[in-house]
């Protein structure tokens, strides 16, 4: 019995380090199952559920339950059906909890689902990072200075604009293989934004209702707040999901050496925290407007099958397809060939490194060598941008801005005592249904048919982003 307990002890241990370092053991390396099988386990475990949204569902759209979406939940639960079963059954009992009767069996996508979360999804809150780590693993970034409760959003409406950032994440289909990360940024967040509740909800979506494995939660530069709320919130989860929250604390060099050792360079993190992607949240919102009006949100199950197999074989190229024979035999029998299985297995076990902790002493002699952070040009003639001389990696787009918003913004900055809606207007806004008195501020829409809410947030974002990279110059 004690030997049984202390191999149960090292086997949680040796879990928790794969997931820290972003390493493949066991289930997560790849399906060494027959997947028709499986699948089937999983419909007959289905069925033997008690009654629930899920069975609501698959009388009413039958086609949300189908192999892609079970596969899902299989790569979730390392292909255990019984588990796969169960947490499909509380995904959706907590979607009907979260969306409400009439759009839990809507798309989540933002003319679906979150079609009424416009005000809390503008806030970016939280945002999809426009690469993975070097494990492989989609990056999740929260910024608690962005929750702003005052501008009358729910929290179960910021909660279900998280649910739409993984539901974007798991699109990538190596995802479901490799899992999330999540980078908590608390610095700048005041007491009154960090919010137990909120919190609770996203952990315990992340952890045990959302069909992908979360890997790890790192929190960078915390503030003097955190380190009161920290243990009222660590206190509420259960004693695995603690062992997988990091907090990292010191100078920036030194935070930054900490996060390579789990699979977290600088060019894979946000400037905020030192790394170099400089995030545009509203154009990531108009690049998935396209995406999803296009409907190249979501491969088919085919292409999802081939491109997981093949990163686990090591053998696909970059558009994920993988070689002919194998994609044919698992197509034709839902098994993986005899002889490419078990090399698989191998192949991922052989690659797990020593657990690494957080880098504590001092960094004179250690630190890894990293690009400078901020470097710029000597001289104010020089002709080369400083992202070139500093050899930084800047993630942004061509798309240019709204005139109209910077020149509101400028307004703003010019007299502080503006209104918000004023500086607008200054910009060039217009809002025709302004003066109508039947019709509520927060419903009115400007002349391209955009909410003044989701103005005003822009331009707080704008002016918070200015302020900020004055205060760091």
């Amino acid at each position: 019995m004690w030997s049984q307990t202390n191999q149960s002890v090292a086997a949680a241990a040796s879990a928790i380090t794969a997931d820290l370092c972003g390493q493949l053991i066991g289930a997560s390396a790849a399906p060494n199952v027959n997947l028709n099988e499986v699948l089937h386990a999983c419909r007959r475990q289905i069925a033997q559920l008690p009654t629930s949204a899920l069975g609501q569902v698959e009388m009413l759209q039958p086609d949300l339950i189908n192999d892609e979406n079970m596969l899902q939940f299989l790569w979730a639960e390392g292909f255990n059906a019984t588990n796969a079963a169960k947490k499909m059954a509380r995904y959706w009992d907590h979607r009907y909890k979260l969306f409400g009767k009439e759009k839990f069996m809507l798309p989540i996508t933002l003319k679906g689902a979150l079609k009424d979360d416009s005000v809390a999804l503008s806030r970016g809150y939280v945002q999809l990072l426009p690469s993975t780590d070097s494990a492989g693993r989609a990056v999740l970034f929260i910024d608690w200075s962005c929750h702003e409760p005052s501008l009358g959003y729910t929290e179960d409406s910021l909660v279900r604009v998280f649910w739409y950032m993984v539901h974007c994440a798991i699109e990538e289909p190596s995802v479901l293989q490799h899992g999330i990360v999540m980078i908590i940024y608390p610095q700048e967040a005041r007491l009154d934004q960090f919010d137990h509740s909120l919190w609770n909800a996203v952990a315990n979506s992340l952890y045990d209702v959302l069909p992908v494995r979360w890997r790890s939660t790192h929190v960078i530069h915390p503030n003097r707040f955190f380190s009161i709320i920290h243990p009222v919130f660590m206190s509420s989860l259960p004693q695995n999901v603690q062992d997988r929250v990091i907090v990292h604390q010191g100078t920036k060099m030194k935070i930054l050496a900490n996060l390579l050792r789990y699979c977290l360079p600088w060019e894979s993190i946000p400037t905020e925290i030192g790394g170099c992607i400089q995030l545009d949240f509203e154009e990531w919102l108009a690049d998935r407007v396209l995406k999803e009006d296009s409907g190249s949100s979501r491969p088919p199950i085919s292409n999802i099958t081939s491109s997981l197999l093949s990163a686990a074989l090591g053998r696909g190229d970059c558009d994920g397809a993988m070689p002919r024979d194998v994609l044919v035999q698992f197509m034709a029998n839902g098994s993986l060939p005899p002889a490419v299985a078990p090399a698989l297995m191998e192949r991922n076990t052989q690659q797990l490194v020593p657990f690494l902790p957080p880098i504590s002493a001092s960094l004179e002699d250690t630190t890894p060598f990293l690009p400078p952070i901020s470097a710029v040009g000597d001289k104010e003639g020089d002709k080369e941008p400083a992202s070139a001389k500093s050899g930084r990696i800047i993630i942004k787009s061509g798309r240019k801005s709204d005139p109209r918003m910077d020149r509101a913004m400028q307004a703003k900055l010019d007299d502080p005592s503006m209104s918000l809606l004023n500086a607008l207007k200054c910009g060039g806004f217009v809002f025709p249904a302004l003066d109508e008195s039947c019709t509520p501020q927060h419903a009115v829409v400007d002349a391209d048919n955009v909410k003044i809410t989701q103005r005003k947030n822009q331009l707080l974002r704008r002016i918070r982003m200015v302020k900020k990279k004055h205060h760091s110059n």
